[in-house]
């Protein structure tokens, strides 16, 4: 089975913008470099760094990736992370991949196993910490994405119409995304 990872980022410049009454605008575009680092080696450390693909319309992001061995893919258009997901769920399918990986960028706690209990499900969510939102998929390249408020249960659906039954991984790498300040909190305390 041909698979590959996905690595959805804004340019860091725009990330984190909820963060504005804890962090200035520099401050949130080092906390998303930073954190974009992280997740990047640990998806390289998990699978072949040439099957990661990076798609941003940020040039400072797809370096990055160069630098790591990932596939640098600019974003099309100016659009959301759904747009960006199907456009990069389209390259890889066009390059054969069969099975998708996407994982958020802002997962400071995330390490290889958590990354291993999603590969080790045909079709798998990690949800949030709060059990609303999506952190990361192991999904079949077949199906959709439905990313934003409450996609937790959204994606569920779209796996059982595609005939797929989803199993849930959580785990603390997994579970603990930066959105907010009481985001950066709880990592401090958990990390």
């Amino acid at each position: 089975m041909d698979q590959r990872v996905i690595l959805p980022v804004k340019p860091f410049g725009e990330a984190k913008q909820r963060l504005a009454s804890a962090m200035t605008a520099s401050a949130r575009a080092n906390l998303a470099k930073e954190m974009f680092r992280h997740v990047l080696a640990t998806a390289g450390a998990f699978a072949a760094p040439a099957t990661i693909i990076v798609i941003s319309r940020g040039s400072e992001v797809l370096d990055l990736a160069r630098t790591y061995g990932a596939t640098p893919l600019m974003e099309q258009m100016s659009s959301e992370l759904n747009g960006a997901l199907r456009q990069a769920a389209e390259f890889a399918r066009a390059r054969g991949a069969s099975r998708l990986f996407i994982v958020a960028g802002d997962l400071p706690l995330l390490c290889e196993a958590d990354l291993e209990a999603l590969a080790a499900h045909e079709c798998a969510i990690a949800p949030d910490r709060h059990g609303t939102g999506t952190n990361a998929l192991a999904w079949p390249s077949s199906l959709g994405f439905c990313f934003g408020e409450k996609s937790f249960e959204r994606h569920c659906k779209i796996a059982t119409a595609g005939g797929y039954e989803a199993q849930f991984i959580t785990r603390p790498g997994l579970a603990h995304d930066i959105d907010l300040p009481s985001d950066l909190i709880y990592a401090r305390k958990v990390g």
